[in-house]
């Protein structure tokens, strides 16, 4: 599943980051991975039992932002119509398939940028 090395991956990299100890970790995770966050949380509680450290944490879902080219509006997924499964799966594995679903509100154009809500970031408090 990928969600359960989406959390390896994370809880790995704050094992290595200097900068994380002792901080509680912000998972920014973006809108565009359209990952299972039950699984998510599960698949990191998990692992973090056999972690040697203590980890504090909060995952926060950024949205999506996109940038139409052709007219310059600023727009959200939340704009634009429901996504289908099939549609939420193809954006999951490939973000940028995402181009191929949606159309700036404002013009219909598919010529946008997508600005914020795509992969993972780390931060802490």
């Amino acid at each position: 599943m990928h969600e359960w090395a989406l959390a390896e991956s994370v809880i790995k990299t704050i094992n290595e980051k200097k900068e994380f100890v002792g901080k509680k970790v912000i998972v920014y995770m973006g809108e565009l991975q359209a990952i299972d966050m039950e699984v998510f949380k599960f698949a990191m509680e998990e692992i973090l039992k056999q972690n040697k450290k203590k980890i504090n944490y909060k995952i926060v879902v950024e949205e999506s932002e996109f940038k139409c080219n052709s007219c310059g509006k600023d727009f959200s997924m939340s704009e634009v119509k429901k996504k289908s499964e099939e549609e939420k799966e193809n954006i999951h594995f490939i973000p940028e398939m995402v181009k191929a679903f949606v159309k700036c509100p404002k013009c219909k154009s598919i010529d946008f940028e997508i600005i914020k809500g795509r992969g993972v970031s780390l931060g802490y408090e």
